[in-house]
């Protein structure tokens, strides 16, 4: 069955057709994306500017589209090892560059103007790293501003003055949409500016724009979309740029059953903005509410481990057998064990019953999970239909 928003289905389909093949990889640095910036600058639509210079002077982009009075603002990996929704925001551009603009009205850029940063962090992407090449988080560089790229991105705010801001980011694969839900492919947030919470009317067009795309998403990601914690945080850029009156939006991107190189977060991130931008400009989010929001299941950690073995004996054969579950996560390009004993409330991506199987050596937390990933090899692989 096609999504029930026919628009929506055909720019996935547009998607599956124009995005770009060469960005498929886990971790993108600035030579991947360089080439497609300069393939998006010939676009007679979409202007480019460097705006600055990473710590250690690289350039940062910013790929602007449209001339419109509404101002949206999208930045991404400002950690540089969370770069899916840098493909995806890259994607977003070809489309739009392209005319391929769904069901946003045909005079779309006299009323907006789309300003992207791809990849606000390339030192840290070259590193591989969550911080710059200073060792500073520039997600919590928000009032100290000792990053040249949190200065940057302080001053593009400060410049642009945006009406409706994306501050697109990837979480770890652990998180659940629920307590019984799927892996959280994405996960929503309008941040908090106060540590009292309060909804003011940008944080509640946030909500609303939030609810309905959300519900957008539902189609392709059943039980797989949560709802983040907005515990407030006035070092981080997301609340602090909602203080100064902008519809801020945080968008995880997390983890698919078999997607490694998360690619189902990607086309998500991309049905989500677009979906976004045009529930804004016709106005269709406002009839979503407060209620529709919060439905949205939270966002909960550690609901997911790599693998899951269910009910594995172990005997060394000197101390009394006993039958437990196994958490193994994955970590510096290895397997690790994570968790023995009731596992109840957390489950693997990847599920292996081991009722049939007997583990004969001694084990401890942290040890390498090689021997027990040989030892299912054979087991039955669960099918949790996710």
């Amino acid at each position: 069955m096609a999504h029930p928003n026919a628009s929506l289905a055909a720019f996935e389909q547009l998607w599956q057709q124009h995005h770009w093949p060469e960005l498929v990889k886990a971790q993108l640095s600035y030579p991947d994306i360089a080439p497609v910036l300069e393939q998006l600058a010939q676009q007679p639509a979409v202007t480019q500017q460097v705006i600055g210079q990473s710590y250690l002077g690289t350039p940062i982009h910013r790929l602007s589209i449209g001339h419109g009075p509404i101002v949206v603002l999208a930045w991404t990996q400002m950690h540089g090892d969370e770069s899916t929704a840098t493909a995806a925001v890259l994607d977003w551009l070809q489309l739009l560059a392209q005319d391929h603009v769904g069901d946003l009205p045909k005079q779309w850029q006299s009323l907006l103007t789309l300003h992207v940063i791809p990849m606000l962090n390339p030192d840290g992407a070259a590193r591989g790293t969550r911080e710059n090449a200073q060792a500073i988080d520039i997600n919590r560089d928000a009032m100290a501003q000792q990053s040249p790229e949190g200065r940057l991105l302080a001053d593009q705010v400060k410049t642009l003055t945006p009406t409706l801001a994306f501050n697109l980011h990837d979480q770890n694969p652990y998180y659940a949409a629920g307590q019984d839900g799927e892996p959280a492919t994405i996960a929503f947030l309008a941040p908090a500016y106060h540590p009292d919470k309060h909804v003011d009317a940008a944080r509640l067009k946030a909500k609303q724009l939030i609810a309905c795309m959300a519900q957008a998403l539902s189609y392709w990601l059943p039980e797989a979309v949560g709802r983040y914690d907005d515990t407030y945080s006035e070092r981080s850029f997301g609340d602090a740029i909602a203080g100064l009156g902008a519809s801020t939006i945080l968008i995880e991107s997390g983890a698919h059953r078999h997607d490694p190189y998360r690619q189902i977060a990607r086309r998500m991130n991309v049905m989500a903005l677009q979906a976004g931008l045009s529930a804004w400009l016709s106005g269709v989010y406002q009839s979503y509410s407060l209620a529709d929001y919060y439905a949205i299941p939270d966002n909960v950690s550690d609901g997911y481990v790599d693998v899951m073995i269910h009910q594995l004996t172990f005997d060394d054969g000197q101390h009394q057998p006993f039958t437990a579950d196994v958490g193994i996560v994955a970590q510096d390009q290895g397997y690790y064990v994570d968790f023995v004993g009731d596992a109840r409330g957390q489950r693997g991506l990847t599920e292996y019953d081991g009722t049939a199987l007997t583990y004969r050596q001694p084990l401890k937390l942290g040890a390498a999970a090689d021997e027990l990933l040989t030892l299912v090899g054979g087991a039955v692989l669960l099918d949790r239909n996710w």
